[in-house]
């Protein structure tokens, strides 16, 4: 995962600014994807969250390459798409919950 990361953040560092945006998305669902995949059996976004964010942490300080806006930006991504799933399984099981009374 770390080296996905790596490359991810290569590649915010060779576009420009009016791209890194939309770069930033894309890679950070494909992150998304990545760790759903890993996590699979787990059961919780919790555990892929916390993966992630150790992921990108560690690669963003593995070198001094990368720009610590690009890191943020990855980051930000990451966590807006991140709150969305860990709201639907909230939700999801009070929904269930609430059925089955």
């Amino acid at each position: 995962m770390k080296n996905l990361v790596i490359d991810i953040l290569r590649k915010l560092a060779k576009t420009d600014a009016a791209a890194k945006e939309l770069t930033a998305q894309v890679e950070a669902q494909s992150l998304l994807i990545a760790a759903l995949v890993l996590t699979v059996g787990k059961g919780s976004s919790s555990v892929m969250s916390t993966n992630i964010e150790k992921a990108i942490l560690s690669a963003s300080s593995a070198t001094e390459e990368f720009l610590q806006s690009d890191v943020d930006l990855l980051l930000a991504h990451f966590v807006r798409l991140i709150s969305v799933s860990q709201f639907v399984e909230v939700n999801g099981d009070e929904e269930k919950t609430a059925d089955a009374e």
